[in-house]
């Protein structure tokens, strides 16, 4: 078997993935303010994270594929990290976004995958990026190292919204619940 097919199956996935995220975009709540830097940072780090491998300095992360085995590896990973992620974002509903925002008739959600950790979405694009990169390095080292970066900014950020937007609430499922890793961290 041919370990580029493992490459373009996580392309395709990441492709579904983001297919996904933009059309359940549509039903979202409303932001209280905008917040155009976040979104501008985000796309600036997928766009640097496709463009850095092409420098000759990076070439060294163009190591895929490297056999089979660890393709169908990082390609479960990464099948297994998108379905975390899309779970997550299906059981946010209207609540989702995609920078750090308060919305409109915001709602604390701590059932389904948000009864195991606060941010499944970041663990299972993390998983996702880690099986991306083992399959196919290139892009997804970096995609996975500047991902890597904002999903921790991130887990601070919202925490602290979280707390702002639900002081009754938030403490409490935060001292229950851990941030990213069920029972570790």
């Amino acid at each position: 078997m041919n370990p580029m097919i493992f490459c373009r199956l996580v392309d395709a996935v990441w492709l579904v993935l983001v297919a996904y995220l933009t059309i359940s975009a549509i039903g979202a709540k409303r932001d209280t303010q905008g917040h155009l830097l976040q979104s501008l940072g985000l796309l600036a780090a997928i766009i640097a994270a496709f463009l850095l491998p092409q420098l000759p300095i990076f070439a060294f992360v163009n190591f895929a594929p490297v056999d089979p085995v660890l393709g169908g590896i990082g390609l479960v990973l990464c099948i297994a990290g998108a379905a975390c992620l899309a779970w997550a974002r299906q059981h946010l509903g209207g609540n989702w976004s995609q920078t750090v925002a308060a919305k409109e008739g915001h709602e604390l959600v701590t059932s389904g995958p948000y009864r195991h950790v606060r941010h499944p979405m970041y663990t299972g694009g993390f998983v996702a990026a880690v099986g991306s990169a083992i399959a196919c390095g290139g892009p997804f080292v970096f995609l996975l190292l500047l991902l890597g970066g904002i999903f921790l900014w991130r887990v601070g950020a919202e925490d602290e919204l979280m707390e702002r937007q639900f002081p009754d609430d938030y403490p409490a499922y935060k001292r229950r619940t851990k941030a990213l890793i069920p029972f570790v961290w």
